[in-house]
């Protein structure tokens, strides 16, 4: 009775948390206008949560997540930047060539569809990168998409896990605005650094 008691309250205590980080995400993403917002606010998240899960505790989250969001809203404002034009070019080439009737513009658009591919499995482990790495833009890209190609199976749960924590939230806008956001990136954090230790362990063999 007791064992169910402590995971009663530790489960309590992660939910408490998760509906804080959601507060904050939403306070910090306006406070940014939004387009500028929403990219630190997000990093800030996975910070705090990078800690809950290393470290089980952090002595002040809103400390962190302030420190988290304003050191890094320049770089990853523009590593978001970059993201962005890459994604735009990805489906605006892939629109353009999907409309052309002949086997060339079969052949590239084939081609974007693969490189779109290629894109949303760097996207899905880029913040993980970001957080436990000191690259150049470019570089936190190589090495997500590596990782990413480097976990074939965890990058498909990756995907299937994502795609359904957005459907439910997105299908009940009530858990969206409660934990929608910080569960989200709490799988993100999981699955990341997981698929990140695993290539540490390939290094050291």
């Amino acid at each position: 009775m007791e064992k169910l008691t402590d995971i009663i309250r530790v489960f309590c205590i992660y939910l408490l948390q998760l509906v804080y980080l959601n507060l904050l995400w939403f306070l910090f993403t306006i406070f940014g206008l939004i387009v500028f917002g929403i990219v630190p606010a997000t990093l800030a998240v996975c910070k705090v949560q990078q800690h809950l899960l290393t470290e089980k505790h952090v002595p002040s989250i809103w400390r962190l997540f302030w420190r988290s969001y304003r050191s890094h809203f320049v770089k990853v404002n523009q590593l978001a930047i970059v993201l962005g034009l890459i994604g735009f070019v990805i489906y605006f080439d892939m629109q353009f060539f999907m409309n052309q009737d002949s086997l060339f513009g079969y052949i590239i658009s084939v081609g974007m569809y693969i490189m779109s591919v290629w894109f949303m499995i760097t996207l899905l482990y880029i913040i993980p990168t970001y957080l436990r790495y000191q690259l150049s833009l470019f570089g936190y890209m190589k090495y997500a998409f590596i990782v990413g190609m480097l976990n074939p199976i965890k990058t498909i749960g990756f995907a299937i896990a994502l795609i359904g924590v957005i459907y439910v939230s997105l299908a009940f806008p009530q858990l969206l605005f409660s934990i929608g956001v910080s569960l989200t990136f709490f799988i993100v954090m999981i699955i990341g650094n997981r698929a990140i230790d695993h290539i540490h362990g390939l290094k050291q063999t």
